[in-house]
């Protein structure tokens, strides 16, 4: 019976093509086999949830800059179609920037705004979404910057 058991090992041995095949059905590693199938799906879970993250975050940036977009087109179109107190108007362009930058110096929001197609430059010193607030503004600027002063409406 020894001797038949050892033949029986010896076949099975040689029968046997490598260790891993041993290992892969190895009867008791299947606990090791069930640990490292829960770790690859773990792994599978985490790199999901980073990208998940990365994509929340990305849809974030472009959220604001949207945003940012949206205001800044919004801004463009008030300072270009609204009501513009305007403190100098000038042919010669060197004059209006020269004007221009005296202005902001004094703390205003100033603009050049084309008139006839470019041939009038208007120093703006602030503008306004509507008449109303550009005619409440406009005796505080004729007394600290020019009397001459005028509203202005940009279509």
């Amino acid at each position: 019976m020894k001797r038949l058991s050892l033949v029986f090992l010896a076949v099975v041995l040689l029968l046997t093509p490598s260790c891993d095949f041993m290992k892969s059905i190895n009867p008791f590693g299947k606990k090791t086999r069930e640990a490292e199938a829960l770790r690859q799906q773990q792994e599978a879970f985490r790199i999901a949830d980073s990208i998940r993250v990365v994509n929340e975050k990305q849809a974030e940036v472009e959220r604001a800059r949207q945003a940012e977009l949206a205001s800044e087109a919004e801004e463009q179109t008030r300072v270009m179609t609204g009501y513009h107190v305007i403190v100098g108007s000038f042919l010669t362009p060197s004059y209006a920037d020269a004007w221009l930058e005296h202005i902001k110096g004094l703390g205003y929001d100033a603009q050049i705004i084309d008139m006839n197609g470019g041939k009038w430059q208007l120093v703006s010193a602030r503008s306004f979404p509507d008449l109303h607030a550009a005619w409440n503004s406009l005796g505080s600027i004729q007394d600290r910057i020019n009397g001459e002063a005028w509203v202005f409406r940009k279509n």
